[in-house]
Order: C-alpha cells, then sequence, then structure tokens
C-alpha cells in the first residue's frame, strides 16, 4: 500500500475521491473512443484480418509496436472520408488499448500528463506486483520508477505535457525499473504518445530482461574463460618455440608487435586485432621440425637446405590446425608467406585470395627479418628494409599494408 499524505484525514479522503472520480471519468471518455473506434472497424476487412492476425501472437516472442504521437480526433475525420492513411492508423489505436494489453505477455501501462497511470495490464500486476486497483490513479514515479531517475523524469513529463515528445517517446531503451518491494530489474521499454481530446498520454510496453541480461552475462565470462585458454595454448607454444630456437621466439615476438600497430592503424576490429597477435606470436612454430644446424647456418644455404625451410609454413598449418582456436590462426600461418603476384608458397596464392592478417604478416616479417641480426648474417638496417617494401609495393605486398607500414615508422616512430 502507498503511504497517505499527512493533513486532515477527511480533506484527505474527499480530494481522492475527487482525484479517482476525474480519472474515472477520463478512463471512461478513452473507452467510449475506443468503442467508436470498434464500430468503424467494422467498415474495414483489413483491419479486421491486421487484428486477427495480432491476436494470435507468436509463441517464442511478441513484437513491440512504438506509436508516434498522433491524434485521435483528426484520424476519425480523416476515416469518416474513406482515407486510406487513416485505416492504417486506425489499426494502430486499436491494437493500443485493450486489445493489445490483454493479448501481449509484456507490462502495457498508458499514463496522463501528469505521469498518473490510467491502464495498467494483467502483465503489468505480474511483473511489478501491484494489481490494477494499487497501480490505477498513482504516479509512475512512486510505482515503478527508481529515486535515482526521478529527476529526469519529472523534467521529462514537463515537456512531454506541451508537445507530447520528450528524449525517449518514439525510442527503445533498456533501463532499471523497480516492483513491489523495492526490488530493482532491468527492462526493456518502448514509449509512444496519443493525444485525446487535447491531452497528451504516453504509452509504454515493458518487458523484463532479467534472463537475457544473465545469459549475456554468462556469455561474457564464458568468452573471457575461451580466451583465457587461447592465451595460455600460445604461451605455451612460444615457450616450446624458444626452448627450440630462441632467435626464431624473439623474431616471432617482434613481428607481433607490429602486425598489431599496423592492424589497429587500419582501424581492424578488437577481434581481428587479437588474431593478428596470436598468429603472429607463433607464425614460425613450423620451424620447430627443421634441424637447428641449419637455421643457425652462418654460410648461405644450399638449395636443398632453403627448400626445407620453405615447408615450415605447411609444417605450422599442419601442428596448430588441430587446435580449437576460435579463429583461423592455422590458415594465417599457412599463407604468410604467400605475396600478391603469386609468386609466393606454399599454393601462390594471388590477391584477395590472401587473407589481410597474412598480408600484414607478411609485411611485418619481411621487415623485422632485414632490420634485425640473423645467424648467417648482419642486420641489414631498417632503412633498407622499408625500401624493400616500398619497391615491391603492389607487386609483392598489399599497398594499403605497405603505405601503413611506412606512415609507422616514418611519421609515428615506430621502434621494435
Amino acid at each position: 500500500m502507498f503511504k497517505k499524505p499527512h493533513g486532515n484525514e477527511s480533506a484527505y479522503i474527499k480530494c481522492r475521491e475527487k482525484t479517482k472520480k476525474e480519472l474515472l471519468k477520463e478512463i471512461e471518455e478513452l473507452r467510449q473512443i475506443i468503442n467508436d473506434l470498434e464500430k468503424l472497424q467494422n467498415k474495414s476487412q483489413n483491419v479486421n484480418e491486421e487484428t486477427e492476425r495480432y491476436l494470435d501472437p507468436p509463441e517464442e516472442s511478441v513484437t513491440t509496436c512504438t506509436l508516434e504521437p498522433t491524434n485521435i480526433n483528426e484520424q476519425l475525420l480523416q476515416e469518416i472520408t474513406g482515407s486510406q492513411k487513416a485505416e492504417d492508423s486506425l489499426r494502430e489505436i486499436i491494437r493500443s488499448y485493450e486489445e493489445i494489453g490483454s493479448v501481449i505477455p509484456d507490462a502495457f501501462i498508458v499514463a496522463d500528463d501528469e505521469g498518473r497511470i490510467v491502464f495498467w495490464n494483467k502483465a503489468a500486476e505480474k511483473m511489478y506486483g501491484y494489481s490494477s486497483d494499487e497501480a490505477l490513479g498513482n504516479y509512475l514515479l512512486t510505482v515503478l520508477i527508481p529515486t535515482e531517475y526521478h529527476t529526469a523524469v519529472k523534467e521529462g513529463f514537463a515537456k512531454f505535457k506541451k508537445t507530447g515528445k520528450c528524449p525517449i517517446v518514439g525510442k527503445t531503451l533498456n533501463f532499471i525499473s523497480e516492483k513491489k518491494g523495492k526490488f530493482k530489474f532491468p527492462v526493456e521499454m518502448s514509449l509512444s504518445s496519443i493525444k485525446v481530446n487535447e491531452r497528451w498520454y504516453s504509452m509504454a510496453i515493458i518487458r523484463d530482461i532479467s534472463e537475457r541480461k544473465s545469459a549475456e552475462e554468462r556469455i561474457i565470462k564464458s568468452n573471457q574463460k575461451l580466451e583465457e585458454m587461447v592465451d595460455n595454448t600460445v604461451n605455451a607454444l612460444v615457450k616450446i618455440i624458444k626452448l627450440k630456437d630462441s632467435y626464431t621466439s624473439g623474431h616471432q615476438k617482434r613481428v607481433s608487435k607490429l602486425t598489431v600497430a599496423i592492424a589497429r592503424e587500419l582501424d581492424l576490429s578488437k577481434r581481428e586485432v587479437k588474431l593478428i597477435k596470436i598468429a603472429a606470436l607463433v607464425h614460425d612454430i613450423g620451424k620447430t621440425s627443421i634441424p637447428a644446424e641449419i637455421l643457425s647456418k652462418p654460410d648461405k644455404l644450399a638449395e636443398i637446405e632453403f627448400s626445407l625451410i620453405r615447408t615450415h609454413s605447411q609444417t605450422g598449418y599442419d601442428i596448430l590446425k588441430d587446435i580449437n582456436f576460435p579463429w583461423a590462426v592455422e590458415e594465417i600461418i599457412l599463407q604468410h608467406h604467400e605475396r600478391i603476384d603469386g609468386s609466393g608458397y606454399p599454393r601462390g596464392l594471388t590477391g584477395d585470395e590472401i587473407l589481410i592478417e597474412a598480408k600484414i604478416i607478411a609485411v611485418a616479417d619481411v621487415v623485422e627479418a632485414m632490420s634485425s641480426h640473423r645467424p648467417y648474417r648482419p642486420a641489414r638496417g631498417i632503412k633498407k628494409a622499408l625500401k624493400e617494401i616500398s619497391q615491391n609495393k603492389g607487386i609483392l605486398y598489399d599497398p594499403k599494408v605497405v603505405d601503413t607500414c611506412l606512415k609507422l615508422f616514418r611519421k609515428k616512430k615506430f621502434k621494435f
């Protein structure tokens, strides 16, 4: 029950009765308008068919109808003249009261321009715990709006009373509502307005989304655990590579740093940035199958030795393909030595056949390799590395990726 105001009790009762009489009169006027509209409805077969379809709602979901401010008197006049536009508006108005309130599982609440409740359906009773007798005539602020929203709601109704508009009319939004017992819960609300006898009324369709929010939280936690598992798996692979060849491990970390910078500069999504970081950290994992004496050989490699090294992309793919990554990490590793003119390996892919992540790693791999010391040669320096990708832009390497890499080094002073 709601608290009565302080003061003379008989005066309060008299005032309360007067208020109820006024509200009952307004409600009766609304009902009379609806009865008139129902009579007019019989003129149009299309209206009947549309109403019948609505009264048989789908079991799994209900479509919420959000109405723009409407003037009933104008619609009646247009209906009499036979306007098709009026028929469409008529169908919306008919749905908006008792009929829609009785069939939808969502709370359907109508309030006047002062915020007093004038319609409260069965679903609202179930959702909020207040009967119609308890809710009707009381203010929205008292029944379902938490205290922290009161100021904003009052300001909104001040605008709404004059124009039937406020920032949330005609929109669907999520917020925290409050049921009997001051228990707060998340809801989704679609708010519309309607004008009756020069007075604005708000119509809200409210859905409890507690289960949806709980499901979303479970999914977020599940994804976080999955990412932790992926990170742990990658870290374990990186350690294995380091045990086999510390140079390759360091090379992969530096390539990963540059690929992430390029990906962000290209405005790739967070998911894509995460993917390319992981792929770059293990892109040379296939080299674990190559004898260490070949990887660290100080002399020029023989053709057969170089052919063996060229197998590392395929070997890396074969190692990772059975790991259940949430992304195509193994495919990126397979492609990171492909070139856009088809001269790369192992499949000789061209242009758009190559994943963007593989194109980025290809550029970062060349830049890091040329600018760093190798067991069989000294570092050639960053200038020569940037010259290599610049000269072969659009030939071997993707133009956008090359331009972004050059920008990072020349303008943003990127360092490994």
